[in-house]
């Protein structure tokens, strides 16, 4: 069977996926010449999308009508990025933003992977390591020939568990009471996952049940997508409110000193915990809006100390409610916090990224992809030692 393009070319599909970025306040990465940066989605309409570029940030990239620029984002775990044209700009609901035409098509970057249908939540599987120990894991992504197995939050090497071309098997429940145990190898590694392949030679009616699931569950979720789908455009928000008590800390390492990871999920403060969490305490908190002091309560905060155990923020470049620079913004305007701010990214230009972070006000930038122990442990100690 041939495989099938993770690219993304129907119109109609193109902004389905946009709007979903969109709901979520998702963040996309625009590309103009050697300039780079991470901006919010504010609004998807029928003919563009609408980003909360500044003013200033235009005026530095010298963008005018017509300008190509490479927008990349990630969704449902697969990154895409395409071509679009700078259209304009004002102000949208009082934000300064800028308009990006709709891309004609979405390119998947990561095109050999087994992801035609990615769940909304991963499904509970086990699998034997390469040592016949029998795991517990999550399958995050389904291919017609194969799957992609997440590897646990604390594993640093892919390898310790499962190598490249290792054989195991996987075992799980599907939906609908369907269950399988299927014959894979290890084909790829990816970040944090590995890319799960059938063998030649698989028997064929096992073959042929999981892909009748496959395609049932994918046209299913296509389905919900199209029922969320809005014809005329969406707007961005917050995400659901929360419960009266809001979003707690999640307490990764108990150990003093204590910094807070601001982070979308728990993927990254968990590896960052298992990699520094035996000399620094590592707590995490998901949080889109509000008053970051008001969930530290778990954490010591009070009236004598607004801002409890914490010892320093880590903003990482992924994370809710916003880019990273206008998280570290509004915690130094809007909520006059006095600890020091690291901004977490990737390396590339990281000079650049670093004299941003320290117009936001943060300390410095932190690289953190690719994730080296040393390089994450020494600046988080200096930072620290610095405001002692």
């Amino acid at each position: 069977m041939s495989p099938s393009s993770l690219n993304r070319e129907d119109p109609e599909a193109i902004r389905m996926v946009l709007q979903r970025l969109c709901r979520a306040g998702g963040s996309a990465t625009l590309t103009f010449g050697h300039l780079r940066g991470d901006f919010r989605l504010l609004a998807e309409t029928p003919d563009r999308v609408i980003l909360a570029l500044s003013d200033v940030e235009r005026g530095q990239w010298s963008l005018k009508p017509g300008a190509k620029l490479t927008l990349a984002f990630t969704d449902r775990g697969l990154p895409f990025e395409a071509v679009v044209e700078f259209q304009g700009h004002g102000r949208f609901h009082g934000v300064e933003a800028s308009h990006v035409s709709l891309p004609r098509l979405l390119r998947a970057t990561e095109a050999h992977r087994l992801a035609d249908y990615i769940p909304d939540r991963p499904v509970p599987c086990s699998y034997a390591d390469h040592h016949s120990n029998v795991r517990d894991g999550l399958l995050q992504a389904f291919g017609m020939d194969g799957v992609e197995l997440a590897a646990p939050e604390a594993l640093s090497e892919l390898s310790e568990v499962l190598r490249l071309h290792a054989a195991t098997t996987v075992e799980f429940h599907a939906a609908g009471g369907a269950h399988f145990v299927l014959p894979v190898s290890v084909a790829y590694l990816g970040d944090h996952y590995w890319g799960l392949r059938f063998p030649e030679g698989l028997d064929p009616h096992l073959l042929g049940r999981f892909r009748q699931w496959f395609q049932e569950a994918r046209r299913a979720q296509g389905q919900v997508d199209l029922q969320a789908f809005d014809p005329g455009g969406v707007e961005a928000r917050d995400t659901a409110p929360q419960d009266r008590a809001g979003p707690m800390p999640r307490l990764h390492a108990d150990r003093d000193p204590l910094i807070l990871v601001l982070a979308e999920g728990e993927a990254f403060p968990g590896r960052l915990a298992a990699a520094v969490g035996r000399k620094i305490g590592v707590a995490s908190l998901d949080l889109a809006r509000g008053d970051l002091r008001a969930h530290l309560a778990s954490l010591g905060a009070g009236p004598e100390a607004p801002w409890g155990r914490v010892r320093l923020i880590l903003v990482h470049r992924s994370v809710r409610g916003g880019t990273a620079l206008e998280v570290c913004r509004r915690l130094v305007q809007e909520e006059q916090c006095p600890l020091p701010i690291l901004i977490a990214g990737t390396e590339d230009e990281a000079e650049l990224k670093r004299n941003r972070a320290i117009s936001a006000g943060a300390v410095d930038f932190c690289v953190v992809e690719p994730f080296n122990v040393l390089r994450v442990l020494r600046a988080l100690d200096e930072t620290l030692k610095l405001f002692e």
